[in-house]
């Protein structure tokens, strides 16, 4: 990760403004298409370890309300995914991708309609834990124009219990000196388990078609 996505030197960089930084940089994840390399859960981590005055202590974030972390950050993440999803909504009508949505794309949409009326409901929640599924997931729903208040809904649960369980665990465990002293690692490791999902699904898809090869 280059130094200037470091969420370190996001919040150091930022100073005064650093909360509200990071709120764009949370909002840019979702709900711009080209935010997936952003980083988001392990800024909104560091912030909680910020607000608990042990990481960055000179930071003008230090003794920063929690509640009011958790609300910006919540907020943004929420207006995020919505406008990910009005994109594809309002984008599927449109000339970019009208021809694009046509013939064979067409019945892949229709299939991920039904997978989204299926599952879509935990599947909007869930991809909020993910990085870069989430950047995709709120457009890709909205393309397949599933229900909107059933989206507001799944968003708005997802985005809640990320919004609030980040920033706390991170505040919670700033308070343990190794993991202060160690921001860097920490941070790393915060993205390795996040990815961790997607690994592991891309692992079980090449080992499912190489057996379905070999048979």
């Amino acid at each position: 990760m280059p130094s200037f996505l470091s969420p370190e030197f996001i919040i150091s960089a930022a100073g005064p403004w650093a909360l509200v930084i990071s709120a764009i940089i949370v909002f840019a994840e979702t709900g711009l298409l080209v935010g997936f390399f952003l980083p988001g859960d392990s800024l909104v981590f560091l912030l909680g370890m910020v607000s608990a005055a042990t990481a960055l202590p000179d930071s003008p974030l230090a003794h920063t309300s929690l509640v009011l972390i958790c609300i910006v950050i919540g907020i943004a993440a929420f207006i995020g995914d919505q406008t990910g999803y009005e994109l594809g909504r309002k984008g599927r009508d449109s000339r970019l991708l009208r021809s694009w949505t046509q013939g064979k794309n067409a019945e892949r949409l229709e299939r991920a309609h039904s997978f989204f009326v299926k599952y879509g409901y935990k599947a909007i929640i869930l991809a909020r834990f993910v990085p870069i599924l989430r950047t995709f997931t709120p457009f890709a729903v909205g393309l397949t124009h599933y229900d909107h208040r059933k989206f507001i809904s799944a968003n708005l649960i997802g985005t809640l219990i990320w919004g609030i369980a980040l920033p706390t665990l991170g505040h919670q465990l700033g308070r343990v000196s190794l993991i202060a002293n160690n921001i860097d690692a920490v941070c790393i490791i915060i993205v390795l388990i996040s990815v961790m999902p997607l690994v592991i699904k891309g692992v079980r898809s090449a080992l499912s078609s190489r057996g379905a090869t070999r048979a």
